[in-house]
């Protein structure tokens, strides 16, 4: 992606994730002039080991893949303000003034929100070292990679119970770890206790994943009796939930409870000529590919936009 410059922008694209990317991509390529603001290019996928589920590649790395975009992207002449993060947005004649925390300002008609979401972390030791080790926030992504294997998944709601039935059902056998009681519907709980694959370990928390190049076990702690163990498993899928990284769009777009930004089926907020893409978004299926298709789909809604007024 090309150096800095000053002045106004057709568009200016808020994260750098698939999402963002993508849609850089498609405004400057129909001749808007685009800005890309973004903390790390890549977003999430830089975080995944191996993604054999974007269509093209039958295996790669997240590294390899964000590699991919970032010369793609380059390709259009998009200007890159990598490693700032906006901290407010202001309305001003013509479209809006977009700020980092780093000190930039960046006049724009248009924007393009594709911040994404930020998974809960445990925060305990040994997370870190082990992501695409080991440690997934996806089972949609990565169950494939543990078929048949031990594995633990840690959260309390419907999308920890989710990824355990998805786990059980390619023959790996899950100890599904969470503190408070599951919280999911009756009917889900039945295909949880009734499945051989899965163990419920209800009142426990993760202290500590374990292993050398790659994960060997979870510690595991139940606070109410004293216990401790050592549960041996090669994968960890941490289901804790996630947070929309939109935090300086409050009051701004409509957003739901789960501070997601509402978009119609074209990417359209309730702003006028703002526009998301991706994760951020209140649309399902949290996926690298669908990210890349919403950032094209807003992209071109907006393109279509500026060029009638």
């Amino acid at each position: 992606m090309s150096e800095q410059s000053g002045g106004r922008y057709d568009v200016v694209v808020i994260g750098a994730g698939p999402a963002g990317l993508t849609a850089g991509m498609y405004t400057s390529r129909q001749g808007l002039r685009t800005a890309i603001v973004g903390g790390e290019v890549g977003g999430q996928a830089a975080w995944a080991g191996e993604v054999e589920n974007y269509l093209g590649w039958r295996l790669v790395t997240g590294k390899e893949l964000v590699q991919n975009f970032r010369e793609h992207v380059s390709q259009f002449g998009v200007e890159c303000f990598e490693g700032q993060l906006v901290n407010a947005i202001v309305p001003a004649e013509g479209g809006y003034e977009v700020y980092t925390r780093e000190g930039s300002a960046l006049p724009t008609r248009a924007i393009i929100i594709a911040t994404g979401k930020a998974p809960n972390r445990l925060a305990v030791p040994g997370e870190a070292e082990f992501v695409g080790r080991g440690v997934s926030y996806c089972a949609t992504c990565d169950a494939a990679f543990f078929k048949d294997a031990e594995v633990a998944v840690v959260g309390p709601g419907e999308s920890a119970a989710d990824a355990a039935l998805e786990l059980a059902t390619l023959g790996a056998r899950v100890t599904l770890i969470t503190l408070q009681t599951l919280k999911v519907p009756e009917a889900m709980m039945e295909h949880i206790t009734g499945s051989p694959n899965i163990t419920l370990k209800t009142g426990w928390k993760v202290t500590e994943i374990v292993g050398d190049q790659r994960v060997t076990g979870v510690k595991v702690k139940n606070p109410k009796e004293g216990a401790e163990e050592l549960v041996p498993v090669s994968g960890v899928f941490i289901e804790s939930g996630s947070i929309a990284v939109s935090e300086y769009t409050a009051g701004l777009v409509e957003m739901n409870a789960k501070g997601e930004i509402v978009i119609d089926n074209r990417g359209a907020t309730s702003a006028p000529m703002i526009y998301a893409a991706g994760d951020v978004t209140d649309t399902p299926g949290k996926q690298i590919i669908i990210a890349a298709g919403e950032g094209a789909r807003a992209a071109m809604a907006l393109s279509r936009d500026l060029k009638r007024q």
